[in-house]
């Protein structure tokens, strides 16, 4: 008796996209400008907006099946729905205890003891010191960071030595694309480091649990492994450069290239003058210059990452630390060694909390406002 045997080739799903990136998230006005996209992809560009935009035809667009799991761009995008349980347990080993403040080991005020780090530094100056010290004991090769021109735009810059670092201190509340170099400098600096905000920490944490994983087990037996380390940052929103430039402008009266420093506390916008001069207004003044995303995102402390630092929670003069991983123990440990930084175990959780229960607030009002108008809200279980 014959059989019949029927041979045939599962359906492979496609991949999505840029396609459904753009359809989802940068159509609906909920792109955070992260830049994560255009990092691992030769395709795509970021425009003068902080936009990705296509520079060439999407492989999806020309033939291709699949790319990464649904797209080497839409992977690493914070603004798509994501389990932050699961990326969590991958990045950690472990689920957060504290809902707020995310897995964490340990929580310290932070001040650099570099005398010229703290003249420089926008509060106790601990991302500086700390990367510092990694710098010149070999723990990381290179640290990709926020520089800030004349007229406050800023750009990304690869800071090898101390030195070079210097020129990156202090807090900038414009958006700048740094996660962009993440993905091409890692052929070049295998031991690299990442000072990002949330949704910046979060794409090159889904990036590296997905188009890098692969990249990651083929160099494991290597000699030049990757190694990469992500700093977060606080943040409660983050500006547009085209936005904030005229907003700051008309508010205070002044040119751009009149301002040495800005700083955003207890609900005011403060500039600092090259005369010394000191002007606050509220922050609410810029309201308009807040992207949606921003209203979306309930991840003020970057809970993604090796270690966060801010502002928030230590008194004057020092920077609130939070150590999640061993190897942001090992680069704390290393600025102590080296006697970059001091640090103290007082810090006002309340006051971080505080800051994370108002951006959970305004992501209810944003998701409550888009659900009734039908548009794409993220979920992040």
């Amino acid at each position: 008796m014959e059989v019949e045997i029927e041979n045939f080739i599962p359906l492979m799903k496609p991949s999505k996209g840029f396609s459904e990136l753009k359809k989802t998230v940068i159509d609906q006005g909920i792109c955070s400008g992260c830049s994560n996209c255009a990092a691992f992809c030769e395709r795509i560009i970021i425009n003068e907006d902080g936009i990705p935009e296509l520079e060439k035809d999407c492989n999806l667009e020309i033939g291709a099946v699949k790319c990464s799991t649904e797209g080497t761009c839409y992977d690493c995008c914070p603004m798509v729905s994501y389990s932050k349980q699961d990326l969590e347990q991958d990045t950690f080993g472990s689920v957060r205890e504290d809902e707020d403040l995310g897995f964490y080991q340990k929580l310290l005020a932070v001040r650099s003891k570099k005398k010229e780090i703290l003249e420089r530094a926008q509060d106790g100056g601990a991302v500086t010191a700390i990367l510092a010290a990694a710098l010149k004991s070999g723990l990381i090769g290179g640290a990709i960071v926020a520089n800030r021109m004349d007229n406050w735009k800023t750009e990304a810059q690869i800071a090898r030595t101390p030195e070079e670092l210097m020129s990156a201190s202090g807090t900038k509340y414009t958006r700048t694309p740094t996660a962009m170099k993440f993905g091409k400098m890692i052929r070049e600096i295998r031991n690299l480091a990442l000072v990002g905000t949330g949704c910046q920490i979060a794409g090159a944490r889904r990036a590296m649990h997905s188009i890098l994983k692969d990249v990651v087990e083929k160099t494991k037996e290597s000699e030049r492994p990757l190694d990469l380390t992500l700093i977060g940052l606080f943040c409660f929103e983050n500006f547009p450069y085209p936005c904030i430039s005229k907003a700051l402008e008309r508010e205070f009266g002044v040119n751009l290239e009149d301002i040495v420093k800005t700083d955003i506390t207890k609900g005011k916008f403060i500039i600092t003058k090259k005369d010394g001069e000191e002007l606050s207004v509220s922050v609410k003044k810029f309201n308009e210059c807040v992207p949606e995303s921003c209203n979306l995102c309930i991840d003020f402390t970057a809970e993604f990452s090796d270690l966060t630092a801010g502002s928030i929670g230590t008194e004057t003069g020092w920077s609130t630390v939070i150590v999640r991983s061993e190897k942001g123990m090992k680069l704390v440990e290393k600025a102590l060694e080296l006697g970059y930084i001091e640090t103290k175990d007082e810090v006002d959780v309340s006051q971080i909390k505080k800051n994370v229960s108002l951006k959970k607030k305004k992501r209810e009002a944003t998701a409550e406002s888009r659900n009734k108008e039908g548009k794409y809200v993220p979920e992040y279980k």
